[in-house]
């Protein structure tokens, strides 16, 4: 007598097979890619502080100024519009990691609470009405939440397919470029999250950001920033805080309040969504 643990037994073997040759073909497309980029060499930080040996990972060093994180062999520019491309980092390197593609993202946002909470910081800090810019928009989660509140939205990606994606998904205006080289119109609130680490330079970055945001303009920026002093830094996060293939410098507390004042923000809030995705509030300074 045939039973049916009989005939699904070669029927999971076969499913189990196809998962292990998809797993190792994300692996060998993402590792590729990775191999393949173009590095520069960074010997000094964003700050002009030199560079102490970073013991968790060789291929940062820790500034001896604003003890931030510097990766010493950061992607070179013209690299940039493969690594962040629709077909690669969107599905094959967020597969590859165990993140959802930018087709899942939307509701991973919203399931996880990123979106709720996102929305509270917005709440506190921003005003009432105006321009919203987010560099870095992604799927649009955040943008249409608050297009539906009655801001005007402008999202900002680097890849030509994101872009499309996005507007056709979301029905807002998203530019395609790579900010801060880019002509974008005067806003009031500017928004980036986890985009200021892979910024191959944080302080031309937010000078843009100040040029473009109205007097008194509010910038709330999400990245890994150094608030407490952890062994290893950022405890679990440390291995994906430190990715040389994307991230390039990561703030410390002293760093960002720093990064504010040379470029015309003052630090207004401090917070923190979960480790190694830290909030820093930053108000445009009105100058007389």
């Amino acid at each position: 007598m045939i039973r049916l643990r009989h005939v699904l037994h070669p029927i999971r073997s076969a499913k189990h097979l196809y998962q292990q040759v998809g797993t190792r073909t994300l692996r060998a497309q993402a590792e590729r890619t990775l191999s393949g980029m173009q590095r520069g060499r960074q010997d000094t930080c964003w700050c002009g502080g030199r560079l102490d040996e970073f013991a968790q990972n060789p291929k940062y060093g820790q500034c001896k100024e604003c003890q931030g994180y510097v990766n010493r062999f950061p992607p070179l520019p013209e690299d940039l519009g493969r690594l962040y491309s629709f077909g690669f980092y969107w599905n094959i390197l967020q597969r590859h990691r165990g993140h959802p593609t930018i087709k899942e993202r939307t509701e991973f946002d919203r399931s996880d609470g990123r979106l709720e909470y996102w929305l509270q910081v917005f709440e506190r800090h921003a005003p009432a009405r105006g321009t919203v810019l987010e560099v870095g928009c992604a799927h649009g989660v955040l943008l249409r939440e608050l297009d539906r509140r009655g801001y005007k939205c402008i999202g900002v990606e680097v890849d030509k397919k994101t872009v499309s994606w996005t507007a056709e998904k979301t029905g807002l205006d998203i530019r395609r470029g790579v900010f801060p080289d880019m002509e974008l119109p005067s806003c009031d609130v500017f928004l980036c999250f986890d985009v200021l680490e892979h910024s191959l330079d944080p302080v031309k970055f937010l000078r843009r950001a100040t040029q473009i945001l109205s007097p008194g303009g509010v910038a709330i920026i999400q990245s890994p920033i150094e608030y407490e002093k952890r062994n290893p830094p950022f405890a679990e996060m440390c291995e994906k805080t430190f990715d040389d293939s994307q991230h390039v410098f990561i703030l410390s507390r002293k760093g960002i309040h720093l990064l504010a004042a040379m470029t015309g923000f003052e630090v207004v809030a401090e917070d923190s969504w979960r480790v190694g995705h830290e909030i820093a509030v930053l108000r445009k300074v009105i100058t007389t």
